[in-house]
């Protein structure tokens, strides 16, 4: 009975992994090109990877899901084609004992799922945007652009010619012109940013300073062998950020702190609180489903093509309604309820189905008599 087991499951895990991946593949190369542009624009291709790796559990919530449902599918109808499941039957296991690697499978993925909804998700989300906005916010990302004009904020514009490995940059111009009046240009053959306790400071070496006087049309000419540019008065500030609740462990969303924005959006923690702890449970309910199209009704040589069909069109819309009671807002109390008994429901109705029971439009003949519905012949 266990080497039936490891076998269903092999069979199983394969065509699922197989889904799973190539979904996921395509998904997080879509959500990944938005750092494309960063990467042109001088974000390191480490930080590049490791902002997209962090895409990666969010994504894999929902290609596991579906990988699971319809490798299940593809699976038992493969082994029912072949007829392996009819062997099966014949040497005396039950429709129950051939289901049981399949809800193994799935009770391994919803902990899976678990995993990546409690830590993994939170973690990546947040980690994500503060890396976001710390590169939105750093002077650096936007004057490490080589070979363009960079407006650092209103009047300051930056130019790089070069910037090297070492990170030391060559061909520096900044034009300050906040003060109409006394536009100051600086040029400079070398540069860097510096941070130091003071904040953070623009070092140029071997350049000129250039102030023209607009009133008297006179311009002064300083030229140095370094010069400290304090750069804190452009840096953009980030204040405090609402920690939404995508971007909170579970624990955060079970015990918010106090706050009059917590109240506001208390309605929204709790839908990601609830949201987290059901979407799992939809992994049994889709392998039911998929077992029920497979396995549930009688034996048939000329397959079971409707059965499949609708176990398929089931399964998606079962994930469709889910998403859609995640995202409604009115009247929580009866959504939350009805968020919890779909799973279960779903799954009770769909063993019901697989366990052989038939419902007649599904089937396309009667069982012959004196053989059980849902038996072979």
């Amino acid at each position: 009975m266990k080497n039936i087991n490891r076998y269903i499951m092999k069979q199983l895990a394969v065509p699922m992994l197989f889904i799973t991946f190539s979904l996921t593949g395509v998904i997080w190369l879509s959500q990944s090109l938005k750092f494309v542009e960063k990467l042109i624009n001088g974000l390191p291709v480490s930080t590049f990877l490791y902002l997209s790796l962090l895409l990666l559990p969010d994504i894999l919530r929902y290609t596991l899901l579906l990988g699971l449902f319809f490798g299940t599918l593809f699976a038992f109808n493969k082994l029912y084609s072949d007829s392996e499941l009819i062997v099966m039957w014949a040497a005396g296991l039950s429709k129950s004992a051939l289901a049981k690697p399949a809800i193994y499978l799935a009770l391994i993925v919803a902990l899976v799922m678990y995993f990546l909804g409690f830590i993994l998700v939170p973690y990546g989300n947040r980690t994500v945007t503060e890396l976001r906005v710390a590169w939105q916010d750093s002077l650096a990302a936007v004057v490490l652009r080589e070979g363009v004009f960079n407006s650092l904020t209103d009047g300051v514009t930056v130019y790089i010619r070069e910037k090297t490995p070492a990170g030391e940059m060559l061909g520096i111009l900044v034009h300050d012109e906040r003060v109409p009046e006394k536009p100051v240009t600086y040029m400079a053959e070398r540069g860097a940013f510096v941070k130091t306790e003071e904040g953070p400071r623009f070092i140029m070496n071997a350049g000129n300073l250039q102030e023209v006087s607009k009133e008297d049309a006179k311009l002064s000419l300083l030229y140095f062998d370094q010069y400290a540019l304090d750069i804190s008065q452009f840096e953009k500030k980030s204040g405090a950020r609402w920690l939404s609740p995508e971007h909170r462990y579970i624990w955060e969303l079970v015990n918010p702190e106090d706050g009059e924005r917590v109240q506001q959006e208390m309605y929204k923690l709790t839908a990601e609180l609830n949201q987290r702890i059901v979407l799992p449970l939809y992994a049994v309910a889709l392998v039911f489903i998929a077992l029920a199209g497979v396995m549930g009704g009688e034996f048939t040589r000329r397959g079971r093509t409707r059965r499949m069909t609708i176990a398929a069109a089931a399964g998606v819309l079962l994930l469709i309604g889910a998403m859609a009671l995640f995202r409604a807002t009115v009247q929580p109390v009866l959504v939350t309820v009805a968020l919890y008994l779909l799973p279960v429901l779903v799954s009770f109705g769909a063993a019901y189905l697989a366990s052989g029971r038939r419902i007649p439009f599904l089937d396309n003949r009667a069982p012959p008599d004196g053989l059980p519905s849902g038996e072979p012949g």
